[in-house]
């Protein structure tokens, strides 16, 4: 983005190791328990699975062009996972946090993402409303989830996500109504309850017949308790932060090993039913 560009239009571009003071600015003037820098460097160079996004508009009264807002996710396999979004006080209402998330689901997609998933302070009725208005619902609760302070999180998932008709570049879920797909538990790569079955049982089939599925499975038991373990203390140090954030990510490539291990034994079971 030039100083050419005029007052008031907002770019979405990929965010640069230089963008990090400007980011951090918006951090600690958007959130309670900030993320650090070095937390911020990490998603920004040191994560294969993360991309970040920042928001840059023209400054009428300095007549330059500032960072005022961003969003950090994850792309793992068919999920895309909405870690951090935030848009500085002086810029909001102006549908910038919006376009930051469609910019976002937009790249999920051209990555192959099928679904999303991110969580949200329960008392943060203005950002729930927002994803609820892209295309989220929420799903559960998760009890003391947040410090500072301690709070419970709500899960929001998008169980399908396509382009949808309109201005380029925008995308939403694929139904706002309510369908019986749309009502399933978490935790599926399927639609229906025949398919949540079918997966329960090809999981206990791999329990029993591949090493590799039991080490993922014995693996992601234990980050869990780890994360559990964490997350019961009340105030957690910069250092446990980044920790939890490691936890997080683990976890998640573990799931998705697990979640493709299961689609590969159902290809093979389709086969061998079609010959």
């Amino acid at each position: 983005m030039s100083n050419a560009e005029p007052p008031g239009v907002v770019i979405i571009e990929p965010a640069m190791s230089t963008d990090v003071d400007d980011i951090v600015c918006i951090e600690e003037a958007c959130f309670s328990a900030p993320w650090t820098r070095k937390m911020l460097e990490a998603e920004l160079v040191g994560n294969q699975f993360s991309s970040f996004l920042v928001a840059k508009q023209a400054d009428q009264a300095s007549a330059s062009i500032r960072i005022v807002g961003y969003v950090c996710f994850w792309v793992i396999f068919e999920e895309l996972r909405i870690m951090n979004v935030a848009v500085t006080p002086s810029a909001r209402r102006q549908g910038i946090a919006r376009r930051l998330i469609d910019r976002a689901l937009e790249i999920g997609l051209e990555k192959s993402a099928t679904k999303g998933l991110l969580e949200v302070r329960a008392s943060n009725t203005a950002a729930r409303r927002l994803y609820g208005a892209v295309g989220f619902r929420e799903v559960s609760v998760r009890t003391r989830y947040y410090t500072h302070p301690i709070e419970d999180a709500i899960l929001m998932e998008m169980a399908s996500v396509q382009r949808k008709p309109g201005p380029a570049g925008s995308v939403s879920s694929a139904s706002s109504s309510a369908s019986m797909e749309e009502v399933q538990p978490r935790s599926t790569l399927s639609t229906g309850r025949c398919d949540m079955m079918t997966e329960r049982a090809i999981a206990e089939q791999l329990r029993q017949s591949s090493t590799e599925f039991r080490e993922l499975e014995e693996s992601h038991h234990r980050l869990d308790n780890e994360l559990a373990e964490l997350q019961k203390r009340h105030v957690l140090t910069p250092a446990e932060e980044l920790v939890k954030k490691q936890l997080q990510k683990e976890k998640l490539v573990k799931k998705d090993k697990m979640a493709e291990l299961i689609r590969l034994y159902r290809r093979q079971d389709d086969h061998s039913t079609v010959h």
